[in-house]
Formats: C-alpha cells, sequence, structure tokens
C-alpha cells in the first residue's frame, strides 16, 4: 500500500514487470542506472538485461550518451506505427474523417480568436506588445495548436493507409459489413 491508502502500482508485478512498465513509458534516453532506480529493482544487471531485450524486440533504442554510456530511448518510430494501427483499427473511416474536421474547427476558432493565418503567425505574435497572461494564453494555445495538427496528420496518414491495412487485418472491429457506427473522440 502507497501512503495515500492505495495499493501502490508496482505492488503485484515483478522486478523485470516494474523496468519493463517504466522503459515503455519512457519520453527520454534514460541509463540503466536510472530505470532501475525507478522501477524499484535492486539488481542492476537485471535492469540492464530487460532493457537490450527490450532493445532487441524494438521497443526501445540504445543510443550512446553524452557520458559514453548506453541509454535506452523510446522507439518512436514503432510508437507511431502502433498508433497508426490503433485508429485504424479501432475505428470506421467515417469516425477518422469526423475527427479531421472536428480538429480542423478547433484550429479555425484559433485563427479567428487570434487573428492568424496558421500557428507561425500565432508564434510570431508573442513578440507583440502584450501583458504577461495575453504571451501565457498564446503560448497554451500554441501548444494546443501544434498537438492538434499532429493529430490531424496522424488521422490522414492512417486514412491513407486504412483500406491496404485492414485488407491485411480487416476483422479487428469485428463484423466487417457493419463496422463500429458509435462516435469516438481520437483527439488529444
Amino acid at each position: 500500500m502507497s501512503e495515500t491508502g492505495l495499493p501502490a502500482w508496482d505492488e503485484d508485478l515483478t522486478a523485470r514487470e516494474r523496468v519493463r512498465e517504466i522503459a515503455t513509458t519512457l519520453t527520454e534516453p534514460r541509463s540503466v542506472e536510472r530505470v532501475r532506480e525507478q522501477a524499484g529493482v535492486s539488481a542492476w544487471q537485471t535492469a540492464k538485461d530487460e532493457l537490450e531485450m527490450l532493445t532487441e524486440f524494438g521497443q526501445l533504442q540504445a543510443i550512446e550518451g553524452d557520458d559514453g554510456h548506453t541509454k535506452y530511448a523510446p522507439n518512436y518510430q514503432q510508437r507511431y506505427f502502433e498508433e497508426l494501427a490503433a485508429l485504424i483499427n479501432d475505428h470506421t473511416r467515417s469516425e477518422l474523417r469526423e475527427e479531421i474536421a472536428t480538429i480542423q474547427d478547433r484550429i479555425d476558432d484559433w485563427k479567428t480568436t487570434f487573428g492568424v493565418n496558421d500557428q507561425h503567425e500565432l508564434e510570431a505574435s508573442l513578440a507583440a506588445d502584450q501583458s504577461a497572461e495575453a504571451i501565457r494564453e498564446r503560448n497554451r494555445v500554441l501548444r494546443r495548436w501544434e498537438r492538434a495538427a499532429d493529430n490531424q496528420r496522424l488521422l490522414r496518414q492512417a486514412l491513407q493507409l486504412y483500406d491496404d491495412a485492414r485488407s491485411v487485418h480487416p476483422t479487428q472491429l469485428g463484423d466487417t459489413t457493419h463496422p463500429g457506427d458509435g462516435s469516438v473522440s481520437v483527439s488529444e
């Protein structure tokens, strides 16, 4: 149990499972020692072996750190393809198209609100003489706009690959003659 009385996240996990949990959620390169500490694993070799196995299976990348020691980083390419596959397998073409439109509505609202044509103009407007709060708000919107544009690109890519990917694994949604008819949000 944790201090809050709730079960600890790692309570029922083995040392190797804890290393995998930490390693598969990495957002930047980490050393064996850092992963070992975060996973609460006493044996350095256990953490190293598990990280090497995840690297061998393509879930992580081994890179040389500034200090000359190996660090382990996310395999962004694999994560990207997994996200594409999830979008294709879990949503209909119609849902993907609708989500693209929803994101575009949000982007259009930001364009109108801030009187800009694109996110680069919004970023350039940060240099204008404005209050600190106005600058913070534009920064928040800029980060959301960048995420929205990334999501929109991912959704468009999923639509482009949809038929080819579904032909390889056509039963992912169950009955392919009547794919899901609910509206599912796939953004943020």
